[in-house]
Parts: structure tokens; C-alpha cells; sequence
């Protein structure tokens, strides 16, 4: 058993390259070389963010001039380039990342999440910006919505919106102009 990590790795990848069916060309001392000048040895490994030792479109043996470091992720979408998904692949995909956020919406990255951003969201369509918007009748006057002549009649806002839609105690909605 060795104990250099370089030469148990080395052999490590030899054996997978060759257990899938691709020839392995690279001497030890080259393989290492590569690995070291990239200066990625500490980040390699399994993940999508990790590097690996790639070949240039996924074809060929695994020698010099036909590899280059990259990330997993990179690896993975250059070997794909041109292969078709099939329907069964899709939808075991879409099952997969059903419910799950995307990276760019979770958590602290989501812009809906900053404070600023959801009083402009609040203000652009609350209250009278509201698409759903109906003034309400009252013996009091018209108030443009149910939240203003709660506040003004010191009565619930729920209250408002069931007498005025049930035409009760005085309350209606204004009748639409039909243009």
C-alpha cells in the first residue's frame, strides 16, 4: 500500500478510465505535473464545483494535449454538447427539481428578499394599485378602497368588503362604466 495521495489517485483514476473503456496514456510523473501546475489539486473532487482532469470534447484517450483541468459542472456540459434528452429523461429530471429553489432565488440571493425591494413591490400594487381594486359606496361617501373607509368609519376592513359586496347597511360597490 502506498502512501503517497498523487500515486494512490493516479491509479485510482487509471482504473476508472479503463473500467469505462478509455485507453490511459499519461506516464505518473506527467499526470502528477499537470495536476500541480494547475494548482486545483486541493480543490479536486466529487461536486459541481470541484476540478477534475477533463478530455477535450470527451473523446479520446486520456493523454497529453487531449486533457485540461475543470470544474465537474464544465465537464459535465461539454460532454453532453449535442446529445438529445429523451422524454422519460425529462420528466425524471422535472420530478427531481419539483419544490426545490433555484440558486438564484434562495435565500439571501432572492432580490423579492430585500427590504427595498418589497415596500417598492407594496407600493406598486397595494391598496389603489392593486389590480383587484374596488371603491366601496358608503353613507359616508366613496372611499377608494375597502382599507381607507375602514380606517375612516373605524370598522374592520373584512366587514367592509362583505356588506359592500352583499349591498348591506348602506355599503355598495360603485357600479362599473362600461365603455
Amino acid at each position: 500500500m502506498t502512501k503517497d495521495i498523487f500515486r494512490k489517485k493516479y491509479t485510482q483514476h487509471k482504473s476508472n478510465a479503463t473500467q469505462r473503456g478509455i485507453p490511459f496514456l499519461i506516464p505518473f510523473e506527467e499526470w502528477k505535473l499537470l495536476w500541480v501546475t494547475s494548482g486545483k489539486w486541493e480543490q479536486r473532487g466529487r461536486g459541481a464545483s470541484k476540478y477534475c482532469m477533463s478530455r477535450y470534447g470527451d473523446l479520446g484517450a486520456y493523454e497529453i494535449g487531449n486533457v485540461f483541468i475543470s470544474t465537474n459542472s464544465d465537464n459535465i456540459k461539454d460532454g453532453n454538447i449535442g446529445k438529445t434528452v429523451s422524454f422519460e429523461t425529462r420528466a425524471k429530471i422535472s420530478q427531481f427539481q419539483t419544490g426545490t429553489l433555484k440558486p438564484w432565488v434562495a435565500g439571501e440571493k432572492n432580490p423579492m428578499h430585500r427590504p427595498e425591494v418589497k415596500a417598492a413591490m407594496s407600493a406598486a400594487t397595494g391598496g389603489i394599485n392593486h389590480y383587484n381594486q374596488k371603491g366601496v359606496n358608503t353613507s359616508m361617501g366613496y372611499f377608494v378602497t375597502a382599507k381607507e373607509a375602514a380606517l375612516a368609519l373605524n370598522i374592520s376592513k373584512s366587514t367592509i368588503e362583505w356588506r359592500s359586496k352583499h349591498n348591506k347597511s348602506g355599503f355598495s360597490r360603485p357600479l362599473l362604466a362600461i365603455a
